[in-house]
């Protein structure tokens, strides 16, 4: 696997976003699209950010 993208709003849709959780860009967006508009409701319907563990886990350290 590649490296992360340097800029995550150019990145594809399969790109992990949060990497304790496993979800995508593409997820993220999709939950947008279904009508997620805080950070609280994108976590819900995806399970992003909900185990503390991304600042470990992903290759960005953030």
């Amino acid at each position: 696997m590649a490296g992360p993208s340097p800029d995550i709003r150019q990145a594809p849709p399969e790109e992990l976003v949060c990497y304790c959780s496993g979800v995508s860009k593409g997820r993220i967006l999709e939950a947008m699209a279904q009508g997620a508009a805080s950070l609280a409701q994108v976590k819900a319907a995806t399970g992003a950010c909900t185990q503390g563990r991304c600042r470990e886990l992903s290759p960005r350290g953030r």
